[in-house]
């Protein structure tokens, strides 16, 4: 474990399913109110150490399944619909794909980038990702209170961001956008675009732990589907309902 500590759920889940890759950082300390399954900020030191695993994911992930075309991240409370979340990834294109709730980081801002509740990334998007030197030395670097400006410089406090900016600064302007509207990736309880779960339902997040059951009885037997369609609009690609 190289002296990290793993929580008795982690290590439970490890010893029953054989396929938990865990990262060699500490996420760093929580310093709001917020809890699993809340939409918010975790605070400024616990975003960064998310941010920096999120990199080291991409990363250690490239090299570790060297012929995979796609790599994904994912929030630990959201529930993936799988088959039809494969059978739509079928669909896009092996090379400059980058897949997921679509965002403009703030007005003004140039780059964009896809929300991080589940974002797919194709291989060469990936690699572009973490080729980023100065993302690289940063990434390196624990938290301290004096590393701040310079964390946030690269919009490390928030991880989805982070990689958008990342793009942008490579200036790798042959990715191609594949948004989702919130009828199928969405919030439910709270936070942005809440939505009740219905059939076109895909990624659903901030769902309590009680709910997984539940949405495994409603979709388990659904292994079959057909791919959704897409259309091109304002330089990206839309997937329909």
């Amino acid at each position: 474990s190289h002296g990290y500590n793993y929580s008795a759920a982690l290590l439970e889940e490890a010893a029953q399913w054989h396929d938990v890759l865990t990262t060699s950082i500490d996420e760093g300390r929580v310093t709001t109110e917020k809890v699993v399954t809340d939409s918010g900020f975790w605070g400024l030191e616990a975003e960064i150490g998310m941010s920096r695993k999120t990199y080291f994911w991409f990363d250690f992930a490239l090299r570790l399944f060297p012929t995979v075309p796609y790599i994904a991240k994912g929030d630990d409370d959201m529930f993936l619909r799988v088959p039809q979340y494969l059978v739509d990834l079928r669909t896009l294109p092996r090379h400059k794909t980058y897949w997921g709730v679509f965002i403009v980081h703030r007005p003004g801002d140039r780059f964009r980038f896809m929300n991080g509740l589940c974002a797919t990334l194709a291989r060469d998007v990936a690699e572009k990702f973490v080729s980023y030197k100065p993302l690289q030395r940063l990434v390196r670097l624990p938290y301290s209170k004096e590393r701040e400006p310079g964390f946030l410089s690269l919009n490390m406090d928030h991880e989805d961001a982070m990689v958008g900016r990342a793009l942008y600064e490579v200036r790798y302007e042959d990715v191609v956008f594949f948004s989702e509207k919130r009828c199928r990736f969405h919030d439910v309880h709270e936070g942005f675009g809440v939505r009740n779960v219905t059939e076109s339902s895909v990624v659903v997040h901030h769902i309590l732990e009680s709910e997984y059951e539940l949405l495994m009885q409603r979709f388990g037997n659904d292994t079959s589907p057909s791919p959704k369609r897409f259309r091109c609009s304002k330089g990206r690609y839309i997937f329909h309902c």
